[in-house]
């Protein structure tokens, strides 16, 4: 594929819908990778159902319904048949996608890039995600096995439901104006994420602290020049959000740092701030979002709404897709 690989040329709605659909998460990932030993224990249930001839049964309705969150009733009330088949046409839905995988080639850059991307989505460095695999008995060559079949799908996707889904500027409006109490901030608030250098004051070197304030502020000139915030946070922040790639949540002004909040009050979503001294250290703070007081006008929130519909026309195009049109394809027999 000309110019990079196939995930980034996907809208923001389109990935979201594509974690939804495929898993592509790392909790799905450890899951479905998990050893067969400590699976063994799993007892075979009765078959419920064949794609392909292969076997689904009811203790798969049951993994997946765990994967959920939602709990699989086994009495034979009209109530719990109806769980016990919805659940079954997911499953059914998933089989007969990772049956069409079998059809779409990738390279390893595609793979490449899709680890890479995950990654500094997930704010985790390449040797935090070993790491995360070593300690779930999962191997590297096991997780790229499984993010090939990730970028598959998502190929797929592409393909199928994409190009069909169009929200209109009419459709944007109608959203904004009968959901306006959503668009209301009712006080000004801070979404924030930092990069720390810690410094204790009492007991540092004057010349520790000049090169604690140097590596700062060269920090900060990589975030400010469009390097990944939360990369840099989790390789470098001494602060315990770096595990979550700086990430420090919403704040009310009166719950800021004074130095902070005068360093942050006029800084925009996405915007890096000069480095902060306090008594923790040297602080680089992001704002990821600025709330004010009001209503959101619609031309701040236009993007947001047009992800959201676009993504709720991609899930129903792609059920769509896979039950008329992909099933025909396969050979179905369920006995529920």
């Amino acid at each position: 594929m000309q110019g990079g690989w196939l995930v980034s040329l996907l809208t923001e709605s389109m990935k979201k819908f594509a974690r939804i659909v495929i898993g592509a998460t790392l909790w799905f990932l450890l899951l479905s990778l998990a050893p067969a030993a400590a699976r063994a224990d799993q007892l075979v249930d009765r078959v419920v159902a064949t794609v392909d001839g292969d076997p689904i049964t009811m203790q798969d309705l049951k993994k997946y319904a765990a994967t959920t969150g939602t709990s699989m009733p086994t009495d034979d009330s009209p109530e719990s048949q109806e769980i016990q088949k919805k659940a079954l046409a997911e499953v059914i839905s998933q089989k007969l996608v990772d049956h069409e995988v079998s059809t779409v080639e990738v390279d390893d850059d595609q793979v490449d890039r899709f680890i890479a991307s995950f990654e500094a989505g997930n704010h985790i460095t390449d040797t935090q995600l070993r790491d995360q695999l070593a300690q779930h008995g999962i191997s590297y060559d096991a997780y790229r096995k499984r993010a090939r079949q990730e970028v598959q799908k998502m190929t797929i996707i592409e393909r199928e439901v994409h190009d069909k889904v169009v929200v209109t500027r009419g459709e944007i409006e109608t959203y904004y104006k009968s959901h306006l109490s959503v668009f209301t901030v009712s006080e000004e608030r801070f979404k924030l994420a930092q990069i720390l250098v810690a410094v204790d004051p009492t007991t540092t070197p004057p010349a520790l602290v000049q090169a604690a304030r140097a590596k700062a502020e060269g920090l900060r000139k990589k975030a400010a020049k469009g390097d990944d915030f939360g990369a840099l946070a989790a390789q470098f922040s001494d602060d315990d959000s770096k595990s979550q790639g700086g990430e420090l949540g919403y704040f009310k002004p009166d719950e800021i740092n004074d130095k902070i909040l005068a360093a942050v009050s006029k800084l925009k979503a996405g915007e890096i701030s000069e480095v902060v001294h306090t008594d923790h250290g040297f602080h680089v703070i992001k704002v990821e979002e600025h709330q004010e007081a009001g209503v959101k006008p619609l031309s701040e929130v236009s993007e947001g709404i047009r992800a959201k519909l676009s993504q709720q026309q991609m899930e129903t195009q792609f059920k769509s897709w896979v039950s008329k049109e992909l099933i025909k394809n396969h050979s179905v027999h369920t006995y529920l």
